[in-house]
């Protein structure tokens, strides 16, 4: 293979190995969002149970009031009784003090099922607490697992292109800027491999005489159908 056909395939090489280190490299953000997101569900769903449990109590105190309100009322109509002389203002007090009862069971029956909801909520709160521990601490693993990849694809990205300033040495200017020409047009596919008589990027069936000259590697020979550069690769024995 001459020596600018096997530059322009080493360059192809390194520059679909940037092009995927960079293509990664620009997901990585989307990555890290996708964790912040996790984390602000978690909490978000945590700090409505705490809402909700803070509310529950909020109404369980206003109704402990009213208890205590029905309970004072309830004690003057005891003090009341001694006081009372006829039949007809006797019944009358006994109908206050079981309306007032029955006041005073309903507002408990509504703590009770409050103080229900309450033990449940309390079950969520600290289930929501674990998910978010949980999730902040997958998070933290997650961002420096992407710290790490990012840093190795900003080597991999160095190393590459210190590898492209030495195979660029090897093609002279007019080939390079048809290269580069081609890695703009063809999204980043300029040299392409020939595989038995088709074109492994638009898989065109080559001209007999055509893959007769891309069989031999000394002389650089375009696609007549995507105009990308072809070179050829003997198959393994047996392959």
């Amino acid at each position: 293979m001459i020596q600018a056909l096997a530059s322009l395939v080493a360059l192809q090489a390194l520059d679909t190995a940037a092009d995927a280190a960079r293509k990664r490299l620009a997901e990585l953000p989307a990555a890290e969002k996708a964790i912040d997101d996790a984390l602000a569900a978690a909490t978000a769903a945590l700090d409505g149970v705490k809402g909700r449990l803070h509310e529950n109590q909020t109404v369980r105190r206003a109704l402990e009031k009213d208890v205590a309100i029905v309970d004072t009322r309830l004690a003057k109509f005891d003090a009341h009784k001694a006081a009372v002389k006829t039949n007809q203002e006797y019944t009358a007090l006994l109908h206050e003090i079981a309306t007032a009862k029955q006041e005073k069971d309903a507002i408990e029956e509504k703590i009770l099922v409050l103080m229900e909801n309450a033990d449940a909520l309390s079950a969520e709160l600290k289930a929501d607490e674990r998910a978010v521990a949980e999730k902040k601490k997958a998070g933290d693993q997650a961002r420096s697992a992407i710290a790490a990849e990012r840093g190795q694809l900003d080597a991999e990205l160095k190393r590459l292109a210190h590898e492209r300033t030495g195979e660029v040495r090897g093609v002279d200017a007019p080939l390079l800027a048809r290269y580069e020409q081609l890695l703009k047009q063809r999204r980043g596919l300029a040299v392409a491999r020939m595989n038995g008589e088709l074109c492994t990027a638009c898989h065109v069936r080559l001209r007999p005489h055509v893959t007769q000259q891309i069989r031999r590697n000394d002389e650089i020979v375009a696609c007549e159908s995507c105009q990308r550069l072809l070179y050829y690769v003997e198959p393994a024995p047996g392959s």
